[in-house]
């Protein structure tokens, strides 16, 4: 899938030159017990995702931002149905 990736926080403003955020592949894991694999038709990237990029709320790196989506369900792990 394609994903924001945050490699470091704390960059310096603005963002358009420091650029926190790279477009890249990544591969995940199927799902497991109680999760769903979700085809994302749309997200973005809210306050929190800010304050994470700011270092306000330091997080381990790599991180992939942009947790408010909008999709459809494509796959269910164990105990999902």
């Amino acid at each position: 899938m394609k994903a924001a990736v945050l490699r470091e926080m704390g960059l310096s403003r603005p963002y358009t030159i420091s650029k926190p955020l790279q477009l890249e592949e990544v591969s995940l894991d199927p799902p497991g017990p109680g999760e769903l694999l979700i085809k994302i038709k749309a997200t973005g990237l809210c306050h929190s995702d800010l304050s994470v990029i700011n270092a306000d709320r330091p997080r381990p790196m790599p991180m992939v931002l942009g947790h408010e989506a909008a999709g459809e369900v494509q796959e269910c792990g164990d105990g999902g149905n």
